[in-house]
């Protein structure tokens, strides 16, 4: 059963028993989606997709929720179970500093960056990893990352975050366009997502071309988190573990590295170019 399916097992994890008691307790108080997003200040859309275990509830969420639900604290309490259930250990820290980041520079060489793709381009490729994951754990994989998007929103509805991202600067290989994950179609739905995406103020993608040749990263991901008040830390991820890197000199190399796969990457509006290429070439 996938997470956003209507009957969800209410004990099958954290997550669908908080969406479970947020449904019944909303039912019982007569209210409907829309009248809880209004009373919480949250948009309908994020409600239906707590609802649906297709967002986790953030902690600004769960308190908002509480008071019209008359929940006396229950969904604050039930949100740090579904935060410390819903996320691998190694992974929380990335998070609370990707909230409360500035800057995002991420580079990657295998597939889209996650903050960047469609739903079911995610869902595709997070099965590729089911040989080390269970079916709950990817479908709790998806959740984490659509959640993790919200970051990027401009718009007026409160999202998960003490201070706005100021911006995401994506360096992407052109072997991950070419990489077809879930089927032409919904890699053309991603190439669509990915250049509508960096239309936003706050977002920058840059593609490099194969005919670059080798880059100095070889294709190794890795993110520069750049919090408001704080160094940068690089996250760098393995399959089921992470390091960050923080002393000065070591993130000043992975800095610098960024900066050369910068100028080996087509500039944003050849970049731009190129994705619709492969959209035209998958229509």
């Amino acid at each position: 059963m996938t997470i956003h399916s209507v009957n969800i097992d209410p004990y099958a994890n954290p997550v669908a028993f908080f969406a479970a008691e947020m449904k019944r307790m909303r039912a019982d108080l007569g209210l409907t989606q829309e009248q809880l997003a209004d009373a919480a200040g949250f948009a309908p859309s994020t409600i239906a997709a707590v609802e649906t275990c297709r967002l986790l509830p953030s902690e600004p969420f769960g308190e908002a929720i509480d008071k019209p639900l008359q929940g006396a604290g229950h969904f604050t309490r039930l949100q740090k179970l579904v935060e410390r259930t819903s996320m691998p250990p190694f992974f929380r820290e990335r998070v609370e500093v990707e909230r409360r980041a500035r800057m995002i520079q991420e580079y990657e060489s295998y597939q889209i960056p996650a903050l960047l793709q469609t739903e079911r381009y995610m869902r595709a490729a997070a099965l590729a990893r089911r040989p080390m994951f269970t079916e709950d754990e990817l479908e709790r994989i998806v959740a984490l990352r659509m959640t993790r998007q919200q970051i990027l929103e401009l718009g007026d509805t409160p999202i998960d975050r003490e201070n706005p991202l100021h911006r995401l600067w994506a360096i992407i290989d052109e072997s991950a366009l070419r990489r077809i994950i879930g089927g032409p179609e919904v890699m053309a739905e991603q190439c669509r997502h990915l250049r509508a995406q960096a239309q936003q103020a706050n977002v920058t993608v840059q593609i490099i071309p194969d005919g670059k040749g080798a880059t100095c990263a070889y294709g190794r991901a890795f993110t520069i988190l750049t919090p408001e008040s704080n160094s940068p830390i690089i996250y760098l991820e393995d399959f089921r573990s992470a390091h960050y890197v923080r002393e000065r000199d070591q993130v000043a190399q992975y800095v610098l590295a960024f900066d050369h796969l910068r100028a080996s990457a087509l500039d944003d509006h050849a970049s731009m170019d190129l994705i619709r290429e492969y959209i035209n070439d998958l229509a």
